[in-house]
């Protein structure tokens, strides 16, 4: 019972992190709420593997959670790079 209200906090939690990826004051800030996003994402499927009992499912977080990383690593050095550029 208590695990099925965590995952109703994690999705309003993703709805809250979504809007600020839309919204997001600067690019930084959308690229935090990136990378917290995907680490909910993954604990959401966590959960659901946990609910279901599909342990195939924490292959997908894990798959998931290196991509979440790639993607936000490779973000922050795009942004990066237009800034310096922006500079000369």
């Amino acid at each position: 019972m208590f695990v099925k209200y965590v995952l109703i906090f994690m999705v309003f939690f993703c709805i809250c992190m979504t809007w600020v990826v839309v919204k997001g004051p600067t690019i930084w800030d959308r690229l935090l709420a990136f990378n917290l996003l995907s680490s909910k994402v993954i604990v959401i499927i966590v959960i659901i593997s946990f609910l279901a009992q599909k342990s195939f499912m924490l292959d997908v977080a894990i798959v998931y959670s290196l991509l979440g990383f790639t993607g936000t690593i490779l973000f922050a050095r795009f942004i990066q790079q237009k800034n310096d550029k922006d500079k000369l």
